[in-house]
């Protein structure tokens, strides 16, 4: 490339001409600190191309004369995985905005990436990097036309949360004194985000040719889809609006309200909310709030998003549900980053809730038979473990009479490691919108986990609520026949009474084991 500086504008102000140096033409950058110049295209796409030529190259020289399967080599790919993956790690941190989305994207994908890499990543979806309160400053004071001081009595300096395209300060009114939130996108984020997904498509393609079995392009796919609307905060807005209206009828589930006359593409203000993460596990302790019940609210607000809306808020990760409480073990479950939902046409919604409803029987033929309506074809049997994360074993013995122990966690790690071909193969085939659905399920699972309530039977009852209701609702509408309708609404409600039934059921049994 060749950089001519053309006009010192200030002490380190620049306005540099980027260019091939074939006389194909220029690109002129205005560069206001030695941030700025770090950050230009070429700068971040050379840092991505190192990390990944060096891991490509630690990869084959380490593994090189390697018998695989042995000792020798399981020990030597892990100290790869854990290489690579602080370098990755390493990367999203200087890079920053898109890089550190993908990283979060990945660190949830345990299903698909060895641990050594989740493990490492998933630092970023609490502790990603902050903008100086420079850079948060700018980017209020062009959006809104103001100055910050004009606006804000107060504006905290520090944020109480970063991500990867914003972070959040604390602030409060001027003119009515109330305390609001005020999300600010990062400075260059926006500038740098097609460059960055340009640079992602084209390493990707190379990682692929070198490591065929992963395929990650639809990863690079979904964030071109998605970025867009990410980065836009008045869509976010109506995102919230939207979500709060759909949702009004859970009375423990609070959306934050938007101030329309502060918000713009890049700022967002809405009230504050307080709370903890919901993976606050000594919070939860302190105000006598039962995790249990917590878990089980959030999965019928995730089923009913899922089953009955077709509105998924699809990053429901700790950072972006806390848990408010209001005393004497009562809590509010705030609901934050509406930035990414996903709209799941009813087709889709159909078959995944009948492969729930084959699952939860269990009904192997009928599991076989939507996952080939899906796409998966022979891979119905993976297919399965990984919406459900459970082992085959389970699936086939029904997930609801039996809990997930140590061994079949271990067993779930070791599959996920030897099969990484079949499952990149499944995660091409299935209908897009199941990328979302899945990593939704991940983290809603993570956060069962981190609580110590996954599997429980609660858990599964609020969803197979959610999955008949959705299954005979989208039946009622294909049928024309009053008496078809009549049929199926019978059979519903049957259902669903059989569930409160066994619910209340299984209540007094563990009451009576106390």
């Amino acid at each position: 490339m060749i950089f001519k500086k053309l006009q010192a504008l200030k002490p380190f102000t620049k306005v540099l001409l980027v260019g091939t140096g074939t006389g194909a033409g220029y690109t002129a950058y205005t560069v206001d600190s030695p941030e700025d110049l770090r950050q230009l295209g070429i700068f971040r796409f050379g840092r991505a191309a190192k990390t990944v030529g060096k891991i490509v190259v630690d990869y084959k020289t380490s593994l090189r004369g390697l018998p695989a399967p042995s000792e020798e080599y399981d020990d030597a790919i892990q100290k790869c995985h854990q290489r690579s993956a602080e370098r990755l790690l390493e990367l999203a941190c200087a890079n920053g905005g898109v890089f550190i989305k993908v990283g979060q994207h990945i660190s949830g994908m345990e299903y698909l990436i060895p641990p050594e890499y989740t493990q490492t990543l998933s630092v970023l979806t609490s502790q990603a990097p902050q903008a100086s309160r420079e850079d948060v400053v700018y980017v209020v004071e062009t959006e809104l036309n103001a100055k910050v001081d004009d606006i804000f009595s107060e504006f905290s300096d520090k944020p109480v949360g970063a991500a990867s395209l914003a972070q959040v300060h604390i602030a409060k009114l001027k003119t009515t004194g109330e305390t609001v939130a005020v999300k600010v996108q990062h400075k260059r984020v926006y500038k740098n985000s097609r460059t960055d997904v340009n640079t992602m498509e084209l390493l990707v393609s190379v990682a692929d040719a070198v490591f065929p079995e992963f395929r990650l392009m639809w990863l690079v796919d979904e964030i071109k889809k998605n970025l867009p609307n990410e980065l836009d905060f008045l869509h976010e807005a109506k995102n919230a609006d939207e979500a709060a209206k759909r949702f009004k009828h859970l009375k423990f589930l609070r959306i934050p309200k938007i101030n329309y006359d502060l918000t713009t593409k890049r700022v967002l203000t809405m009230e504050f909310c307080e709370g903890a993460h919901v993976d606050d596990v000594e919070y939860l302790k302190k105000h006598n709030i039962d995790p249990h019940d917590v878990c089980v609210k959030i999965g019928r607000t995730i089923s009913e998003m899922i089953f009955l809306q077709g509105y998924l808020h699809s990053d429901p990760h700790p950072g972006n549900v806390l848990i408010n409480s209001k005393g004497n073990g009562n809590y509010e479950i705030v609901l934050l980053d509406h930035g990414l939902y996903l709209n799941i046409s009813d087709h889709i919604r159909r078959l995944y809730s009948d492969l729930w409803l084959a699952i939860l029987k269990p009904d192997l033929q009928e599991i076989r038979k939507v996952a080939s309506q899906m796409g998966v074809g022979e891979l119905y049997g993976l297919f399965a473990c990984m919406v459900t994360r459970r082992s085959w074993k389970s699936v086939t013995g029904g997930i609801g009479k039996s809990k997930m122990n140590e061994s079949e966690k271990d067993e779930l790690r070791m599959y996920a490691s030897s099969l990484i071909p079949q499952i990149s193969e499944v995660l091409a085939r299935m209908p897009r919108e199941m990328l979302l659905i899945l990593k939704t399920n991940d983290l809603m699972r993570n956060i069962e986990h981190k609580l110590g309530v996954f599997g429980s039977s609660d858990c599964h009852l609020e969803m197979s609520r959610c999955v008949i209701r959705s299954s005979h609702q989208l039946a009622i509408r294909r049928t024309d026949s009053r008496l078809q309708k009549l049929r199926i609404g019978f059979k519903m409600y049957w259902s669903l009474l059989k569930i409160f039934v066994y619910q209340y059921y299984l209540r007094f049994v563990n009451s009576s084991s106390l």
